[in-house]
């Protein structure tokens, strides 16, 4: 039967065809071809994977990526795409990265030895950590027991002594290449000591002060000697960070300074390689062809765009447009906090919020750099009364309640009271209180004898300028709201200003930061694992002997001092916990630095990036990006 669909002229054509085959001579037989076995069908071609992109937005731009250029959260964000690890620091303990192990006196690749030392000699450690030449009457640490690094104070007599030494080995990874293909040395290790312990090179000798010889003993294999009486605490991180001997060696620290080589197209071994800076805009790194961990697959991502998106309601917007798949913590999105966890609960975004070891702090210049002038007078700040005033005529609580929505706390020291080393019953802890502040404002000769509203002293009177960073909504509130305060509470009059964090973070002599050209300053120290006693420590004020010195209030303690050396340099655990909770002590009854708050890790990602996580102690929350991946 004819389908209907093909109608009567289909099917008249059909018998036509029929009919016409039917008269049709008989067709002569063709042979049938020979049977061939059935041929498989060929796989389809494997498909190239799509690269994969993945933008991460920063508020910042980073001044230089060179490893000794001025410290940014924004500048670590690049350097862990370029320089992975080579010790990471994550949950308050350290991991090697590069290194085949962290060495330890247990397995002895770490040990302490005697050395005779005689009258004379420099540099050695007194007992307190100072470097010192060793002359009668210096008291200095003896060996007791080499297995666990105990020693005893001992007062120097003359002739000669002996002290403890440390010897500390590491151990680089085989395979570890830079990313022009050629080996990760012991000599990049000990060229990038040399280039820090330079003058010129503008970082904290503290360890290179304390350091009597950095060597290396074969291709992957590096040895830190201490100086005669130096027992560091941390003597397992006293690895230098390697640069390129065979690409910079020919260069001198001063140069390597302004090398736009150095500055802007760093060589390093991680899982990216730098591809652009366009400046203003964007930092491009791509995969590393010679990264060691290859063969595991890493890194996942193909290209890295580090975009400068410097509003934080600009960035937020774009994350939610898919302009950007990562916005990091430098955005300072605490005044978002709430609406991110709106955004989170519609499946919009994933913030994450971690209470960290950084804290915000106000700075009080206490010595001001030659030259520089504060209206209230240079010497407004050494009264410590001042300073405890402003502990009690600010409610930082208020603060953060509003900027902060209540997620954080105002510490009494240079650490959170999660740390494990916070020494709880030793601080001061200075509770709002308007009372106390004026009465200690008054003690101090500050009254206001005109009735103006502004306290004076002397015929000056107080007023001050209060500087941080240009483009921080937070921080922009919160500058505010100490200024209401202070005027409201405590009759001070404070003057606002902001700067890019380029010109307001400058080294010394240039910034107002670290030059010490400032009245009050609000940042964020980024610490780590270690309470950072050494931020606030004499031979850490900056200035032309020490460029790179981080304690830009100039306060100086000899007590605390001692108390944070002797910390630092032991390896008692009950020591070690005693001195800390000392220099705590001395700290937040001097104040030299007023903390507001413990910095609330906020960064925020795309639904479809993975592997991204934010730790309390890494200070950028890149520190595993060879990990990274993101669904398309």
């Amino acid at each position: 039967m004819v389908p209907k669909k093909l109608g009567w002229s289909a099917a008249f054509l059909l018998i036509l065809a029929f009919l016409a085959g039917a008269c049709a001579p008989a067709a002569t037989p063709t042979p049938a071809p020979a049977t061939q076995p059935p041929q498989p069908t060929p796989p389809p071609p494997t498909p190239t994977p799509a690269p994969k992109t993945l933008v991460v937005c920063m508020a910042q731009e980073p001044p230089s990526l060179y490893l000794y250029s001025e410290a940014m959260l924004v500048k670590s964000h690049v350097l862990e795409a370029i320089m992975d690890g080579p010790i990471d620091s994550r949950t308050f303990a350290y991991q090697p990265v590069i290194l085949e192990k962290l060495p330890s006196i247990k397995d002895g690749d770490a040990v302490i030895e005697e050395v005779e030392v005689s009258e004379g000699t420099y540099p050695i450690a007194d007992a307190a950590g100072n470097v010192v030449t060793l002359t009668k009457g210096v008291t200095v640490k003896v060996l007791t027991d080499p297995a666990t690094g105990k020693t005893e104070d001992r007062t120097f007599e003359g002739g000669s002594i002996k002290l403890p030494v440390m010897k500390v080995t590491f151990k680089i990874k085989d395979g570890v290449k830079w990313s022009d293909g050629q080996p990760v040395t012991a000599e990049d290790s000990v060229f990038s000591f040399e280039v820090a312990k330079a003058p010129e090179t503008k970082v904290s000798k503290f360890t290179v002060e304390r350091t009597a010889e950095y060597k290396a003993l074969d291709a992957r294999t590096v040895q830190w000697v201490g100086i005669p009486g130096w027992i560091d605490a941390t003597y397992f991180i006293n690895f230098w960070t390697p640069l390129p001997k065979h690409k910079y060696g020919n260069l001198t620290p001063a140069q390597m300074n302004e090398d736009p080589d150095v500055n802007r197209n760093p060589l390093g071994w991680g899982a990216f390689m730098m591809k652009e800076w366009v400046a203003g805009d964007h930092i491009t790194v791509v995969k590393n062809p010679n990264y060691w961990r290859a063969g595991e697959g890493l890194p996942r991502i193909d290209t890295v765009i580090f975009r400068i998106v410097q509003d934080t309601n600009q960035l937020l917007a774009q994350l939610l447009s898919g302009d950007c798949d990562i916005g990091t913590q430098d955005a300072a999105f605490d005044a978002q906090a709430e609406f991110l966890k709106q955004a989170e609960a519609e499946g919009l975004l994933k913030p994450q919020f971690v209470l960290g070891t950084s804290f915000e702090h106000l700075d009080f210049n206490i010595q001001p750099a030659p030259g520089y002038q504060i209206a209230a007078g240079n010497d407004v700040f050494q009264d410590k009364r001042v300073r405890q005033a402003f502990a009690y005529c600010i409610d930082r609580k208020a603060i953060i309640d509003r900027v902060l929505f209540g997620r954080s706390e105002a510490p009494a020291v240079y650490m959170p009271s999660i740390h494990p080393l916070y020494a709880k019953d030793a601080v001061t802890v200075y509770e709002f209180n308007p009372e106390k502040g004026r009465a200690l404002l008054e003690e101090a000769g500050w009254k206001d004898t005109d009735g103006d509203g502004i306290r004076d002293k002397g015929g000056r009177k107080f007023s001050v300028t209060y500087g941080t960073t240009a483009g921080n909504r937070l921080r922009e509130q919160v500058t505010q709201i100490i200024q209401q305060q202070l005027k409201e509470n405590c009759q001070i009059e404070v003057n606002l200003y902001y700067k890019p964090a380029r010109e307001f973070f400058a080294d010394w002599p240039d910034g107002p930061v670290f030059g010490r050209k400032f009245d009050l300053a609000e940042y964020a120290w980024l610490t780590g694992v270690e309470p950072p006693c050494e931020l606030y420590k004499t031979d850490q004020i900056p200035s032309d002997e020490n460029p790179g010195g981080p304690n830009n209030t100039g306060y100086s303690n000899p007590a605390y001092d001692e108390a944070c050396n002797r910390a630092l340099g032991t390896l008692d655990p009950d020591e070690k916990k005693k001195w800390h909770a000392e220099a705590q002590r001395i700290f937040s009854e001097d104040l030299p630095a007023l903390p507001l708050f413990v910095r609330l890790k906020i960064a925020v990602a795309s639904p479809k990036v993975k592997n991204f996580i934010v730790d309390p102690t890494a200070n950028s929350e890149m520190w595993n990006i060879e990990e990274f991946d993101i669904e398309r």
